[in-house]
């Protein structure tokens, strides 16, 4: 079952809470200043995840609308002064088409009010997904090539919302390597990364976007796991030109890590 509400802000109001990231995961003072601003009958954002959405006119003059996702930082610090809500609460189906997502939090100027009521429901959860990987506090802690148990954890979750591969994988108890390729040196290099060098990076992916991609990554054949020292996986930052699986395979026998 599902609801929509819609409604307008006009209440003053302060925006007396500051999310310390874009997790579609509420924490207990995010739910409780939406419960208490949009008061939605029968649900309760408490521990919920959910999606934040734009809508904005578009085309030409004006003519037609258009719909952004935003992050959850970026929806707190614009607020819900003058600004109009419709709320979708999501059914089992959406949630799985959403990766998760609990509700969806559309947002837009009053002065498209016709625009908000005629959108309709597909085109405002067609942009939220869930792509935030719940990663574990201790994750980055080990940064052994032999993943324990809050690394693989890290890797099992960032690769459910963005899976590069074309069956299951299950990163527990496998051997990763990550390497980097560095344009901005010539000649162009190539450098091994650590795992709490990589998780950085995915970390500020996801201040920024509120998602992340993952890059090219390779599952060794059983020939290639021996010529390389015994590795599963090797991770390589995105890159342009891409770089000979040969290689990387090369530099870790050579290192012998």
């Amino acid at each position: 079952m599902f609801f929509v509400l819609f409604g307008t802000s006009s209440f003053g109001q302060s925006m007396d809470i500051c999310p310390v990231d874009n997790n579609p995961r509420l924490t207990m003072e995010e739910g409780a200043w939406l419960n208490k601003n949009i008061k939605p009958d029968s649900f309760s954002f408490d521990g919920k995840y959910v999606g934040f959405v734009e809508l904005t006119s578009g085309g030409y003059w004006g003519i037609g609308k258009w719909t952004f996702p935003l992050t959850k930082k970026t929806f707190f610090r614009m607020g819900l002064n003058d600004r109009l809500y419709q709320l979708y609460i999501l059914t089992a189906e959406e949630k799985k088409q959403t990766n998760g997502l609990d509700a969806v939090l559309v947002v837009a100027s009053r002065k498209i009010k016709g625009k908000m009521r005629r959108l309709k429901r597909a085109a405002a959860i067609e942009f939220a997904r869930n792509g935030f990987p719940q990663i574990p506090a201790d994750a980055g802690v080990n940064n052994g090539p032999l993943l324990n148990k809050a690394n693989a954890d890290f890797f099992n979750e960032l690769y459910k919302y963005d899976n590069y591969f074309t069956s299951p994988f299950d990163f527990s108890g496998k051997k990763v390597a990550i390497f980097q390729q560095n344009y901005s040196d010539r000649p162009i290099k190539v450098e091994q990364r650590s795992i709490s060098e990589y998780l950085d990076r995915v970390k500020k992916q996801l201040d920024e976007s509120g998602f992340c991609h993952t890059e090219f990554t390779y599952l060794l054949t059983d020939q290639q796991k021996k010529e390389s020292g015994g590795y599963d996986v090797i991770i390589l930052y995105r890159d342009k030109m891409g770089v000979p699986l040969d290689l990387l395979i090369k530099k870790l026998s050579t290192a012998g890590i």
